[in-house]
């Protein structure tokens, strides 16, 4: 849709509803854009949960795909204090940046490890998200501690990318697919969704009953 048709089909909701009084603009965006978010919030948790049968999921990713990339990088910033235990070492990784990034749909790395011999050892491993408060009382369990197999994402902050990593080891690569955030509805400059337009309706009727919704609540108020 345009946004023509975006403002259009929204107008023609709230009529249905009896609101006669044109909506201004930027009234209508606000309420495009909340919804907009919202509508890929609630996509990417079904994206990500295993549960999702495969048609769900694949309709999903198409009406993603334009927010979906990839990214890989090899630049890091070593954590002396956030060494945890003497067995595991903290890393900042440098990631898209805080503008760009909304979710991490996978991700893993590359770590290269020193053996005996002085070879150097390189390994793909899955990075997994854990919590803050949980490293302490796991990071002796052998079932979920970063080890040759798997490492740790603690944070995600200002556009930095926290792991946590096995000593002895080095971090080589890591690598992500994200959904970016996306670009805002302006209305006066004709910038639409980028998703798929196959929702576009979808979320313009959404965005017009929330309006509908908080239209009601003031009127109650205001009779009260």
């Amino acid at each position: 849709m345009t946004t023509y048709e975006l403002q259009h089909r929204f107008d023609l909701e709230v009529t249905k509803f009896g609101v006669t009084n044109p909506v201004l603009s930027v009234v209508v965006e606000d309420y495009l854009n909340y919804a907009y978010q919202q509508y890929i919030t609630e996509k990417y948790d079904s994206l990500i949960n295993p549960a999702e049968k495969f048609e769900i999921t694949e309709r999903i990713s198409r009406i993603l795909a334009p927010l979906l990339d990839d990214y890989t990088t090899t630049t890091f910033v070593s954590i002396t204090t956030n060494n945890v235990a003497n067995k595991l070492i903290g890393f900042y990784v440098a990631g898209p940046g805080e503008t760009i990034l909304q979710y991490i749909i996978k991700e893993k790395a590359i770590l290269n490890t020193t053996d005996c011999d002085d070879n150097v050892i390189t390994s793909n491993v899955e990075v997994l998200p854990f919590k803050h408060n949980l490293i302490s009382s796991n990071v002796d369990n052998p079932f979920l501690n970063p080890d040759d197999n798997t490492i740790w994402r603690v944070n995600i902050k200002l556009g930095r990318i926290e792991l946590l990593i096995p000593y002895g080891t080095t971090l080589n690569t890591y690598t992500c697919r994200y959904i970016k955030k996306q670009t805002a509805i302006n209305l006066s400059t004709g910038v639409t969704m980028e998703i798929d337009s196959s929702v576009h309706e979808e979320i313009a009727v959404k965005a017009a009953y929330m309006y509908l919704g908080d239209l009601n609540s003031k009127k109650q108020n205001n009779g009260k």
